[in-house]
């Protein structure tokens, strides 16, 4: 038997690396390295241990070097594309990816990367058909596993959620305990309205923070306010709340002396819904700052005269911070009775039309970039049939990418002149309802107090129930199927026009 050049280090080297030593296996690998500068595998291998720890730059740099060495290795490009990845460059990752394929295109590991590469981009049906490419090629294993549960999270996106519950259970029977793969499963039976099988899913994860903020969430869906939202306080560790801030979080109770600091999270329309705790919070505090994103101000600063309202916190001082979303939590806000529900956001009331037609503003889309986006949001043509309705006035309050929908049916666009949501809450003021897809938009409208029809994905927003009592549910009953929705929308049109002065008895 030859002898390999370093001695049988590297076999003894990848055991360790195998058994979880890393520090071991590193080691072996820079002592081979130390006689073998050029050998590929102790580059690749070291540099896996560096991606490992997170050290990116280092585990590009030494894998690089493995990829110089055997350019036409395509694991090393698919894990040079992993480094580049965690690093933050999706276009390098991607480029890596389509090398590794023409050195091996039925490599398993590229293609699940850039499956995830195309969820990064939310492109969910172009991540799917990766992703089955690597189920594909991958046969069994961890890789085949690995895989099936990002199809899961794919077909999560797309509301395909019969498919997602499979790939889930197919994962599941290879380990049984993967927290990942009950998330998935469970997010997949709430989608399907399984709300039991769901919750029974995210308590079979255990401790991992997404099951029991999806728990939360499904609390809240039921209005079980006591239960929901202590679990929703997960969501801080899933995104990074409060990183970086150098002052205690608050704990909820009142500290007369000191300034509090609340800081925003997520969208604009979380922003509007939990504005409505900032007065409460006058009491508890003797100074209070709020943090909004900037096309909100001039609208927050109507809540409450005593409230400072700034977009940028770079040189606020303060005593102790929260995140918006925990407002209700911190409050004591327990159950829906306690929710306060009063249109909280005050701007101008309208001049009275001359015509007297009722005037309905319609919303179809949100932004693109949302990773669930594609059961949101539509096309203005898939609406089409309310716009028929006569003895009404309709007026478009998209703004984004699909505007042109609206310029190409003539219908009136008020908010191209709207500046900020200030001016965006003056014109829906003035509408006697409101259309929507699931965006800012609804939020804004119900804050108002405008009758508000909220056009939802077959698992609709908790938001949507007691937090917003002028809002109407229209929920499709599978993703892109919006039928539903427009007659519980046309029922909403009916009564306005019934109610309407002059209308037939």
């Amino acid at each position: 038997m030859k002898r390999r050049p370093d001695g049988g280090a590297l076999e003894q080297a990848i055991e360790m690396h195998r058994a979880g030593d890393l520090a071991g296996a590193r080691v072996l690998y820079e002592k081979i390295l130390k006689t073998f500068p050029k050998h590929a595998d102790a580059l690749h291998l070291l540099g896996l241990i560096k991606l490992k720890e997170r050290n990116h730059a280092e585990a590009i740099r030494l894998i690089r070097r493995a990829v110089a060495i055997a350019p036409s290795n395509a694991l090393y490009h698919a894990h040079l594309a992993e480094a580049y990845r965690k690093s933050g460059d999706n276009r390098l990752a991607e480029g890596e990816c389509r090398l590794a394929l023409r050195c091996d295109p039925k490599i398993s590991e590229a293609n699940n990367l850039l499956g995830l590469i195309r969820l990064d981009a939310n492109d969910p049906e172009g991540a799917g058909e990766c992703f089955s490419a690597a189920i594909d090629a991958a046969g069994s294993g961890p890789a085949c596993r690995d895989a099936m549960l990002n199809l899961s999270a794919a077909l999560l996106r797309t509301g395909d959620y019969r498919m997602a519950a499979q790939f889930a259970g197919l994962v599941l029977k290879l380990t049984p305990n993967n927290p990942l793969a009950w998330t998935n499963l469970g997010m997949a039976q709430r989608g399907m309205g399984k709300f039991a099988e769901a919750m029974e899913a995210f308590r079979n994860a255990g401790a991992f923070p997404m099951a029991r903020f999806n728990l939360g969430y499904s609390y809240l869906l039921q209005d079980d306010l006591a239960r929901g939202l202590p679990l929703c306080e997960e969501r801080k560790r899933l995104l990074g709340i409060g990183r970086g801030l150098q002052k205690p979080e608050w704990d909820g109770e009142p500290m007369p002396a000191r300034r509090l600091l609340v800081i925003p999270e997520q969208g604009m329309g979380d922003t509007i819904l939990m504005s409505r705790f900032y007065p409460m919070l006058l009491d508890r505090f003797a100074a209070v700052t709020v943090v909004v994103q900037k096309p909100l101000a001039r609208l927050i600063e109507t809540i409450a005269p005593g409230i400072e309202v700034v977009t940028d916190a770079t040189d606020v001082r303060y005593d102790v911070w929260c995140a918006t979303m925990s407002l209700p939590f911190l409050l004591g806000c327990d159950s829906v009775a306690k929710i306060p529900n009063e249109p909280w956001l005050h701007v101008p009331a309208p001049a009275i039309r001359p015509n007297g037609k009722p005037r309905i503003g319609i919303n179809w889309a949100g932004n693109p970039s949302f990773a669930y986006d594609a059961i949101r949001s539509t096309h203005l043509e898939s609406l089409a049939m309310l716009l028929d309705v006569r003895d009404v006035e309709w007026c478009s309050l998209h703004k984004g990418h699909l505007e042109h929908e609206a310029e190409e049916l003539g219908i009136p666009q008020p908010l191209n002149s709207a500046g900020d949501f200030y001016e965006t809450a003056v014109v829906i003021r003035g509408l006697d309802l409101v259309v929507s897809t699931e965006t800012a938009i609804p939020n804004l409208s119900a804050a108002l107090g405008v009758p508000t029809c909220v056009l939802t994905s077959p698992d609709p927003d908790w938001r949507w129930g007691a937090w917003y009592p002028s809002a109407r549910v229209c929920a499709q009953e599978s993703p892109g199927n919006w039928y539903g929705p427009i007659a519980k929308t046309l029922e909403a049109i009916r009564d306005i026009l019934v109610a309407a002065p002059g209308a037939a008895a």
